[in-house]
């Protein structure tokens, strides 16, 4: 289980440096994010995206509040998606999938 939190762990700081050198180092690519946002948000397909990219991390933040035990861990875990996005939660689901399969086995009321 160390082997699989120290590859998530790799992998995720290699996600974010290469999320930081998209947004940073490469604006002259296909111009600033903001650029960016302003043509996507010009079409009805990219507020629909926008919108959707949004109510989905809005609820993956609210899932993670749910079933972290502090709210500062809580916050330190759901902030982050709204910036790195799937990535970051991919990377919780991963880390915290075995306490969550475990919590979903148990039935909810007992059996007679």
């Amino acid at each position: 289980m160390n082997v699989l939190r120290a590859a998530v762990a790799i992998l995720g700081l290699a996600m974010v440096a290469l999320i930081l050198w998209a947004a940073f180092a490469a604006p002259d690519l296909h111009g600033t994010f903001f650029d960016q946002l302003n043509v996507l948000t010009t079409m009805p397909w990219g507020v629909a995206t926008l919108a959707d990219l949004i109510i989905g991390f809005t609820f993956f933040a609210i899932i993670v509040f749910l079933t972290e035990r502090s709210w500062v861990v809580a916050a330190l875990w759901a902030a982050p998606i709204f910036i790195l996005g799937n990535a970051w939660a991919a990377v919780w689901l991963v880390i915290r999938l075995p306490h969550l399969a475990k919590q979903l086995s148990k039935p909810d009321w007992p059996t007679s």
